[in-house]
């Protein structure tokens, strides 16, 4: 299985900070190091584009994916360039977990999205609407429906047809969200619920603060 990580974006809200730098509170690792050892043994493939030269100089042993045009594209174009035919996972390079996550998507079905039921809803955050446990739509903003759920970021497909109109639909809706573009008509995607497992996702400096609290608690 391989792993894209989508790390090209500026971080505006953390004052130009790159998330791959942001650090565990408890231990000072840093976040791409983190997913270096959480996913040990993956091919990982991380996709950058402002500050590139400074974390590839810092962390040279990933391979990486440079996207030049970083600044009118969301990370829909950063993963066209990164998907082939390979099994994949791809992950927003925001967020925070632990081993139990990483074994629960290495055991999740080969096409799957992983979501979780937020107390506290995003409005910029991709939905996911479901039937017997299949995604049926993606969409972003407020939910449409009660039972509609919060994606995680997380996206596994390992079906090569379906890797191959993904990475056409992200090349050409570039500007999107790449779960906006993911092919989930006829079923093709099951819905895996994180669960009770930790997650938490940094997109601002009060995140940042929840985190540290967060983990000082062992919430």
């Amino acid at each position: 299985m391989r792993l894209v990580v989508l790390a090209a974006g500026q971080g505006f809200r953390l004052d130009g900070f790159h998330k791959l730098r942001m650090r565990d509170p408890r231990t000072g690792e840093a976040l791409l190091a983190r997913f270096g050892r959480l996913f040990a043994g993956w091919d990982i493939t991380v996709v950058l584009g402002y500050q590139a030269i400074s974390v590839m100089n810092d962390f040279p042993g990933f391979d990486y994916v440079y996207n030049e045009h970083w600044s009118i594209t969301g990370n829909s174009y950063s993963l066209s360039l990164a998907l082939d035919e390979r099994p994949t996972v791809a992950i927003s390079s925001d967020l925070f977990f632990e081993a139990d996550l990483v074994s629960l998507i290495s055991e999740a079905p080969g096409d799957a999205v992983f979501v979780q039921h937020a107390e506290n809803k995003q409005a910029h955050s991709v939905r996911c609407s479901a039937d017997g446990g299949r995604v049926t739509e993606l969409y972003l903003g407020e939910p449409r429906r009660a039972a509609d759920v919060e994606t995680l970021g997380i996206y596994k497909v390992s079906t090569p047809a379906l890797l191959r109109t993904w990475k056409r639909d992200c090349a050409k809706n570039r500007s999107v969200f790449c779960g906006i573009n993911l092919p989930v008509t006829e079923g093709a995607f099951a819905v895996v619920d994180k669960g009770d497992r930790f997650l938490h996702e940094v997109n601002t400096h009060l995140d940042y603060l929840s985190l540290i609290k967060r983990v000082g608690s062992g919430g």
